[in-house]
């Protein structure tokens, strides 16, 4: 693979006036192992096309057949390719002589040769005259360039900039031939989900404009096809890869519509993009993880679910439950989401949902506890109204059977809390309600059993107000097994919490909070 075949397909229709400089081009190349294959999609402009295209000889291959769009054309030439790389030139493009030698020489020096390569690009009009440089590297950071769906959401690939290994043409099938306009940002879509991709800096393509294009002609037709392709690929795209492009769902959606409002005509799209982000930003979600308990389960998702606040979803998260889920999948509520995983405990199950979800808002619920009524609408109001990252609220302590036993007070906890917080915390994890932005780099740890939240709250503290509602919205069951009568529990986690706090250097300096907490400490535990 150190000299690998690179074939260049030219689909044409009617490109007499242009197609001897796209052919130039490819045969001009400094990379000598090319073929360059010619697709005459029917064209009817009296021969003129073929005989442009037969005068070059055995210098190429070509291809005449009845016209059918460029996909299909696209399609044809890629059924004829012998070489290992597809290399698409429109008939009225022009290729910088250097396009395949640097690709090639990038991906065998770096051994990435199943990587797909796009790059920068100029518009020449049809004089050939070059009338502006599209380079993305001066647009956005290398890491998100190399993203692999990013470039597509946000219009940086020309498809003639890349270089394909036939390999993935294998895998995602070829261009779909019942679109006329998007075929290609429809294909890179469904390989990029299952590739890499890496952005080769520089100008490789001049991409030409002018009135004869097919996007010009059929003008109606291709807004509705672009505007649908569009609006697919934002039903399709996953959390996950939302988040990684842009950290959250509200900030992808609200992104992209920016992007199609500014760069394109697709109406449609940015509207439906709109709509989205709109409904991520108002979303809350909301976290449960559980093992086994079905029962208090069942009771705790069903306060959430009878919550005012209507615009939710309850991630569940089964952290390797053994016992019979069956009333647990019986729930029927198109707000819900089961997702399992093998057992790591609490913080893991809780950071997969924050992951996965696809909420501005992330609230938390333990699998026994309850919401009481308004519990969600009252606290994400709270937070808008305040522009609060975080908040918690004082909440209620039921026994076993539900009944109430103590009120607790929390919620009075608000404002600059750091470094108090180092001194004592007494933030209930079901009352809690944050902000997505506030966990892209902070998580629950999930080295640590108990204590895990409220290491949590201080790291989150010590950048950020946190608000308190002094009013109980929250239920939270204890019993013989809970941390409140379980001394061994409360001391592993006071030990976990005072670890989390001398191990980091900005925390160690407060040193009369610390000592408050270590005599808190010694006086519980009588040491």
């Amino acid at each position: 693979m150190t000299n690998p075949k690179v074939s260049i397909i030219i689909p044409v229709y009617n490109g007499s006036n242009y197609l001897r400089e796209a052919i130039d081009s490819a045969l001009g190349q400094s990379y000598p192992n090319v073929e360059v294959i010619i697709v005459n999609d029917g064209s009817t402009d009296n021969g003129a096309t073929e005989q442009i295209a037969l005068s070059y000889g055995n210098r190429i291959r070509y291809y005449p057949k009845e016209n059918g769009g460029v996909s299909t054309a696209l399609n044809y030439g890629i059924e004829k390719m012998t070489g290992d790389y597809f290399s698409w030139l429109s008939h009225d493009d022009v290729y910088y002589p250097n396009k395949i030698y640097n690709q090639i020489k990038f991906l065998m020096g770096n051994d990435l040769k199943d990587t797909i390569l796009y790059g920068g690009y100029e518009l020449i009009d049809e004089s050939s005259m070059v009338r502006a440089q599209i380079k993305p590297e001066n647009l956005y950071p290398e890491v998100k360039l190399n993203i692999p769906l990013f470039p597509i959401f946000r219009g940086l690939i020309n498809g003639c900039s890349l270089l394909i290994h036939k390999s993935h043409f294998q895998k995602s099938g070829l261009f779909d031939e019942n679109l006329q306009l998007a075929q290609d940002y429809a294909l890179w879509f469904k390989m990029l989900r299952n590739a890499k991709i890496k952005f080769l800096p520089g100008i490789s393509v001049k991409t030409r404009i002018h009135n004869e294009q097919q996007s010009s002609v059929k003008k109606d037709r291709n807004l509705n096809e672009c505007n649908s392709i569009w609006i697919s690929f934002m039903n399709e795209v996953s959390v996950q890869e939302m988040c990684e492009m842009d950290g959250s769902p509200y900030v992808f959606y609200k992104k992209t519509a920016n992007f199609l409002q500014k760069f394109t005509s697709y109406t449609e799209a940015q509207q439906y993009a709109e709509s989205l982000a709109q409904k991520a930003k108002d979303k809350i979600s909301v976290v449960i993880p559980f093992l086994n308990r079905i029962p208090a389960l069942i009771e705790s998702i069903k306060s959430v679910l009878a919550q005012s606040y209507t615009n939710i979803e309850v991630l569940l998260i089964d952290d390797g439950s053994t016992d019979d889920i069956t009333p647990l999948k019986e729930l029927e509520d198109p707000r819900l989401r089961y997702i399992n995983q093998e057992h790591k405990g609490t913080s893991a199950a809780r950071n997969l949902g924050i992951s996965l979800s696809l909420g501005e808002y992330i609230a938390f619920l333990d699998s026994d506890d309850i919401f009481l009524p308004g519990k969600l609408e009252k606290q994400i109001n709270y937070m808008k109204t305040y522009k609060l990252p975080f908040s918690h609220t004082s909440y209620l302590r039921m026994n076993m059977q539900g009944k109430p036993k103590q009120l607790i007070n929390s919620g009075r906890f608000s404002g600059k809390v750091f470094p108090r917080i180092l001194a004592s915390c007494g933030i209930a994890a079901s009352t809690v309600m944050v902000k997505r932005e506030v966990l892209d780099n902070m998580k629950f740890k999930e080295s640590i059993i108990l204590g895990e939240d409220v290491c949590l709250w201080i790291d989150i503290a010590y950048s950020n107000t946190i608000g308190g509602i002094d009013e109980p919205l929250t239920s939270v069951r204890i019993g013989s097994t809970s941390s409140v009568f379980d001394i061994e529990k409360q001391r592993i986690a006071y030990l976990n919490i005072v670890e989390h706090i001398i191990k980091n250097p900005l925390y160690v300096v407060n040193e009369h909070e610390i000592n408050l907490l270590l005599k808190d400490f010694t006086n519980l535990f009588k040491l």
